[in-house]
């Protein structure tokens, strides 16, 4: 991807026209500074926007987040619609992980009150949840429980008495999304979702204790929860196994597929099937499964905080509070203006966030008025950020802001580069949290509401 192609629009967007390569479908936008866009431009998830930018029935523009990086056939920071219902759907365009997200856990509690006991706090978190990629948690489901999680997400643990209804109202989409469809979801996928839920996983996601250390919007963080000097607790994870599988299976599906359809994907990972076809369908509505299954994860691992809280903190785990679920990786029928014309879209949310402006349907009502939260984690330690988005996020990034700060990615996944001295293999390419949110802020995407300092994290 060569830098002269691309064409600054204002201080935080830059666009690469479709002219830029042959097999382009739209045109890509980046939300990035100066230094974020020199690193995805040279960096390997170039090939990889190309590719996506190249899936046709694709409308309006590609929209590249400051955070991107490299994934599954599609980067992990990406924003791709397809008109609905005559567009493409490629679930490496969604992710292998299905709704990761982040639930945030608010509170009245004071850290100059439990300081001492943060040690025991961590200790207790760590006893209670299982972490790693085979982790299994103590809840064993037969096939049928796992089909009854997929139906009902968050409402499954509310039934299991391990959730509040304010949970359930304090989350997006309240926690469940309707129409999925267990009976299009393998075996491999069920006997994983039997044995994790409730447990944590590895790589990016962690669990973070941490404290608000500065509030931007007095007025929003009072309905939000968050006060300078309590404590909090995020939750960054996702369908685990369960939701991995699906995204696989309907990778292999949909190359299988493809003949018959007539499909020639951009690349081997990139699969894809017309939205009208009985293939989409089944994915569809094994993805909602593997979406409510993360609603439900999360859930439970916020009831595991709270119960180790009881422990540790001297029964305080009821002051602990969802300030708000947030999903990072999943796919959405929605309306959105492109061109000019109000489009019903099919919207590829590739590790971006769904950054609904204020007064549009499909927010949860206590944030109705203000507009969707979003909530930046950085990488595990890092500091973390909530923020409201704007009206002019529908505009200009289909709803849609940024989910994190990047990532540490291996020498071997950058072309023709070596590794630093002193780096064990890795080149270090995470982008710092708040270059990446002060980009989303200053293209008009989403304003800050509160910044969180960690002060211990659990992670694999």
């Amino acid at each position: 991807m060569d830098r002269s192609d691309v064409a600054q629009i204002d201080d935080f967007t830059w666009e690469l026209p479709v002219s830029a390569h042959p097999d382009m479908r739209v045109p890509v936008r980046f939300l990035a500074n100066e230094a974020l866009l020199e690193r995805i431009l040279l960096g390997p998830t170039a090939d990889q926007i190309v590719h996506t930018a190249s899936l046709p029935g694709l409308v309006g523009h590609l929209m590249v987040m400051p955070d991107v990086s490299p994934g599954k056939g599609a980067p992990v920071g990406i924003v791709a619609v397809s008109k609905y219902p005559v567009g493409a759907i490629a679930p490496a365009a969604i992710g292998r992980d299905i709704n990761t997200g982040v639930r945030l856990l608010g509170s009245s509690i004071r850290l100059s009150d439990v300081e001492g006991d943060l040690d025991g706090f961590h200790d207790a978190l760590c006893e209670a949840i299982p972490c790693g990629d085979d982790a299994e948690g103590s809840l064993h489901l037969t096939k049928s429980e796992v089909d009854h999680v997929a139906q009902s997400g968050a409402q499954w643990a509310l039934r299991s008495d391990m959730a509040r209804q304010d949970d359930l109202v304090r989350a997006e989409e309240g926690g469940r999304l309707n129409e999925a469809n267990p009976d299009k979801v393998s075996a491999a996928a069920r006997d994983a979702g039997s044995r994790q839920l409730g447990t944590l996983g590895s790589g990016a996601h962690f669990i973070e204790i941490g404290v608000v250390e500065e509030v931007y919007n007095r007025a929003a963080g009072l309905t939000m929860g968050l006060r300078e000097g309590r404590l909090t607790v995020l939750i960054h994870c996702g369908s685990r196994g369960y939701g991995r599988q699906v995204c696989d299976d309907y990778i292999t599906h949909f190359q299988d597929a493809g003949p018959s359809h007539d499909t020639t994907p951009p690349s081997d990972d990139l699969a894809y099937v017309p939205l009208d076809v009985s293939e989409a369908e089944d994915y569809i509505g094994a993805m909602r499964a593997a979406a409510n299954y993360a609603y439900a994860n999360r859930q439970v691992l916020a009831h595991r905080v709270r119960e180790s809280a009881d422990e540790a903190l001297g029964g305080l785990g009821d002051r602990l509070r969802t300030v708000y679920d947030v999903a990072h990786t999943l796919g959405h029928v929605e309306m959105h203006q492109v061109d000019d014309h109000h489009v019903r879209c099919f919207v590829h949310r590739k590790g971006a966030a769904r950054a609904f402006g204020p007064g549009t349907p499909g927010i949860s009502l206590p944030y109705r008025a203000l507009g969707q939260p979003v909530i930046v984690p950085g990488e595990r330690d890092g500091t973390s950020f909530v923020m409201l988005a704007t009206r002019d996020s529908m505009q200009k990034s289909y709803g849609s802001a940024c989910h994190g700060a990047g990532r540490t990615i291996s020498a071997q996944e950058l072309p023709n580069q070596t590794a630093p001295a002193g780096s064990e293999g890795g080149v270090q390419t995470k982008d710092d949290v708040e270059a990446v949110v002060d980009t989303v802020v200053g293209a008009g995407l989403a304003s800050k509401v509160a910044r969180i300092r960690p002060l211990s994290v659990i992670s694999s």
